[in-house]
């Protein structure tokens, strides 16, 4: 199965904060469509470096797109991260760092990252793995990612928030994805 993973790092502060709008709308935007959610996306957020939220397209149900929801969501699951386990169907918590998700991914596709408008367009597919941090890309996050052999992504010539990036990276994984079957059909 192709997959979409999209990892969001963030600091928990921000849930307790009540600033955690950014965070719940990156899971709204790299996750759900219009008539539910992406069966070939997964959405992980990573809280502080090594608490992580994963929400799993294709086996979430009732999973409500607001912020006051999804909040509560993010909530439960940071308080049930150190023992791991499930928060809710296609969702679970537990102990996981960047390093760990970049070690799973592996080869199997694509390895991208965004940190503001300049980067290059890049051929991105139906399967790939893309890294945002909020509120914005720290160098040492950066530098990370690059050696381990991600690509800067240029989404547009503005800098844009995590969670708007992400829309705009769906939409074009979105297109080619269509520009490619109709090309295999045609």
């Amino acid at each position: 199965m192709k997959v979409r993973e999209l990892v969001l790092l963030a600091p928990s502060s921000e849930l307790g904060s009540g600033r955690g709008g950014g965070i719940s709308r990156f899971v709204v935007g790299g996750l759900l469509v219009s008539h539910g959610a992406r069966a070939d996306a997964k959405v992980s957020v990573i809280f502080d470096g090594e608490r992580c939220v994963t929400f799993e397209g294709w086996r979430m149900r009732n999973v409500r797109p607001d912020e006051q929801s999804l909040s509560g969501i993010l909530r439960a699951g940071l308080n049930k991260a150190d023992r791991g386990g499930r928060v809710m169907q296609g969702i679970t918590a537990s102990r996981k760092t960047l390093r760990e998700v970049i070690e799973g991914w592996g080869s199997k596709g694509g390895k991208y990252y965004y940190a503001g408008a300049h980067g290059k367009v890049s051929g991105v597919g139906s399967d790939f793995l893309a890294v945002f941090e909020y509120p914005e890309m720290r160098k040492s996050t950066e530098e990370t990612l690059l050696a381990h052999g991600f690509e800067r992504l240029k989404l547009g010539r503005r800098d844009l928030f995590p969670d708007q990036a992400v829309v705009l990276l769906n939409n074009i994984a979105d297109e080619r994805m269509l520009a490619d079957a109709t090309a295999t059909r045609g």
